[in-house]
């Protein structure tokens, strides 16, 4: 694998920290569905994870990521947050969007060869 695919696609590390609860940065003007996400980390035996990073990052309502696409703020939808001593999490953000990845190159060989399609469903990266 390559360390895009290893990290996750588009992974940035040092996002900006917002504790255990708060909001990614984004736009004023964000288009999307508002999204509140929470949940809790937990060890294999069920104890809470005090401390645990929550890296989350996840394409605009258009499809792209901050950091690889012109235009975008530089932390747009990019954070981390650092579980609470009960190992729980509060995320808002938006509803992230489906996508077309790109058809060109070895990417749409791939996609063509395998006889897929090029969408990708809505999803969060974590």
């Amino acid at each position: 694998g390559t360390k895009g695919s290893i990290e996750g696609p588009y992974y940035v590390p040092n996002a900006p920290d917002q504790g255990s609860t708060g909001s990614v940065p984004m736009r004023e003007d964000e288009k999307g569905d508002p999204l509140l996400w929470n949940g809790q980390v937990r060890s294999c035996d069920g104890t809470p994870l005090a401390g645990a990073k929550v890296e989350l990052w996840h394409a605009d309502d258009d499809g792209f990521y901050s950091q690889f696409a012109p235009g975008i703020p530089e932390w747009n939808l990019r954070a981390t947050f650092t579980t609470d001593d009960e190992g729980r999490f509060e995320i808002t953000t938006i509803r992230p969007a489906p996508y077309m990845i790109p058809t060109d190159g070895s990417c749409g060989k791939m996609i063509a060869a395998a006889g897929g399609h090029p969408w990708r469903p809505a999803h969060l990266h974590l």
